[in-house]
Parts: structure tokens; sequence; C-alpha cells
């Protein structure tokens, strides 16, 4: 037998905004056996993007290099078409320099998220993978401790969220008080409503970290963001064995 070819559809790019939920479809790809060829980022120039992160998505570059992969990226004014056609730029781009078969997104439960990747996907006939899709809003939470992601809040826009979880990293406790502030608001603990969004410092699939050198808070009293000024990449010391077959640091 001559040697194994690995399939088209098996080579991914993943939509990728720098928070819990795209970092960890880079896991769950890895671990399903796909390769990740690239990593695809619409950065919007203001808040209010219909499908991506704002204002720390510039710095998916870093967490890119941490995770050795290359970034495509392209910045947007934040117009609902224009996203979606930058991300089918990208997407475009990534079949012709990485002959990718297949878009991963970390959409949860926004039915409307998932609906544009998927357009976005077939209109370049590609399949769209959607790896926690359906997944429990706390499972989501619990998951990020479990795997070792080092996850902080980094924007806020909703009833019962304050400027105090603006660097908050998501741990038992928060987790303990965003369930309250759901029995009170009704948020979705994983935030799919919008009501926060979150950046990955560290994960089983960075070989370096991340370290916040500097970083503001802006703050209107009731929309509020950890504008992130300056970061490196540090190394770090692998403590326990990355399972799943999945390399680690």
């Amino acid at each position: 037998m001559g040697p194994q070819v690995e399939r088209r559809d098996m080579r991914v790019a993943v939509a990728y905004s720098g928070g819990k939920d795209s970092t960890r479809a880079v896991y769950e790809c890895l671990k399903a056996g796909y390769t990740v060829s690239c990593l695809l980022s619409v950065i919007p120039e203001a808040f209010g993007s219909y499908l991506f992160h704002y204002p720390n998505a510039r710095w998916a570059k870093l967490q890119a290099d941490a995770m050795n992969l290359p970034l495509l990226s392209k910045v947007v004014k934040g117009v609902e078409e224009d996203e979606l056609n930058a991300l089918t730029d990208l997407l475009a781009e990534a079949v012709a320099k990485y002959s990718i078969g297949s878009l991963c997104s970390g959409a949860v439960a926004s039915v409307y998220q998932k609906r544009r990747f998927e357009e976005a996907a077939s209109s370049l006939g590609l399949k769209c993978i959607n790896p926690l899709w359906g997944m429990d809003d706390e499972q989501i939470l619990r998951d990020v401790i479990r795997l070792g992601f080092k996850t902080i809040v980094v924007g806020v826009s909703a009833a019962g969220l304050d400027s105090k979880w603006l660097g908050r990293a998501i741990d038992e406790d928060a987790i303990e008080d965003l369930k309250k502030v759901k029995r009170k608001y009704g948020i979705n603990l994983s935030f799919e409503g919008g009501e926060a969004e979150t950046f990955v410092l560290d994960a089983p699939i960075f070989r370096k970290r991340i370290e916040i050198i500097s970083s503001e808070v802006s703050w209107d009293g009731y929309v509020g963001f950890l504008i992130i000024k300056d970061a490196k990449l540090v190394e770090k010391r692998c403590e326990v064995e990355i399972t799943e077959g999945i390399e680690g640091c």
C-alpha cells in the first residue's frame, strides 16, 4: 500500500476570536483528528459585531503564535454583510493557501451565528463543523476549568455583570457567582446571548502562555471592556501530561 493521503475535509480552518469557545473549537478539532491548517480572525473596529469579538480580537495573532498556527485576519467596520464577506474572503484565501475542506466554528447556541458560518462555508463548497453546538451552558464553563483553559472576562454587556467582572478569571467561584446572576437576570452562563466576552491566556494546546503587560478598563455604567494594551508570550512548564493525543507545551 502507498502512503495514506489525508482527506481534504480533514483539513480545517477555525473561525477564531480569542475567546473560550473558538479556542475550545481548535482543541476539539485536534482531538477528533483534524488538521487545523489555519485560524481565521475578523477584527471589528467597534462594539456591536454580529459574529466576532471586540475589542481584543487583534491579540488573536499572539494566541495563534502560542499554538504555532498561521492566522489570516481582516479588519471590518462591523456592518453585518461586511463581516460575512470578510469571513468568506478569508475562507477563500485559506482554500488557496492550505487546501482546506472544512470550516470549524465555536458556535454553541446562536442559530444566527451557526447559520452564517454554514452559509460562508457552503458558498465555497466547504463543510462546516460546530463541535460545541448544543452543549449545556454550565458545562461549557466547567469544561474551561477541567481542560485547563486559563480564561478571563474581557467584555460585559448584561444586567448583573458590572465592571468588577472585567479581568476576572473563570474559576469555580466565578461560575457560582454567574449562576446567581442567571437566577436573577436570566443570562446564558456561557455568554451565548452576548452577555460577555472572554480571552484565553493559556490552554493545553498553547506552547506558550500569554501574559498581559498593560490594560485599561472602559466602562459606561452598562457596557464595559478590559482593553489589552500590551501583552507577550512567555515560556510555560508542563505540569501534567496532555492526554487525547493533543500536544501541549
